[in-house]
């Protein structure tokens, strides 16, 4: 996938993972505003625009806008250090708010299994966060997430 798309997905990525749960906490907006700041990720992109046009959509959408996503896998081809990359920005976006929620596991499942890099990778990658990178309630095996997502 060429930079610059992946970053937009990445980006994308980062928001889904922060309205999983129906709430975006502070916490979770300032790990995401580090990771732009500190790492070249998401090299001049417009933070702003893309904070806000991601949260709009969910907003709008709802579960529908998570499960666009999660299709749009299909029409991906990304690398194994995209994907290690991606995995990376999920787990710190979920740990930032340090309440790991039932939603996003079920979510980082859910994305785990639309990647051809193996479990036993991310894991080494990893290993402090091996009880999320395990797939212990099946999650990745549901073509759909079911539950709604509400932000007000």
């Amino acid at each position: 996938m060429k930079p610059t798309e992946f970053q937009k997905f990445l980006f994308q990525s980062a928001v889904s993972a922060m309205a999983i749960d129906g709430e975006i906490h502070n916490s979770e907006v300032e790990e995401i505003e580090t990771i732009v700041k500190h790492t070249a990720y998401f090299l001049d992109l417009d933070f702003d625009t893309e904070l806000e046009a991601n949260i709009s959509n969910i907003k709008a959408n709802g579960k529908d806008a998570i499960n666009h996503y999660l299709q749009s896998f299909s029409n991906l081809d990304l690398s194994e250090k995209q994907e290690v990359i991606l995995i990376e920005i999920l787990l710190r976006i979920i740990e930032a708010d340090q309440r790991i929620e039932r939603n996003e596991i079920q979510f980082l499942q859910m994305v785990k299994s639309k990647l051809k890099t193996s479990e036993e990778t991310l894991i080494m990658k990893f290993p402090k966060q091996v009880n999320y990178l395990i797939d212990f309630n099946n999650y990745g095996s549901q073509s759909i997430f079911d539950t709604e997502v509400l932000l007000s």
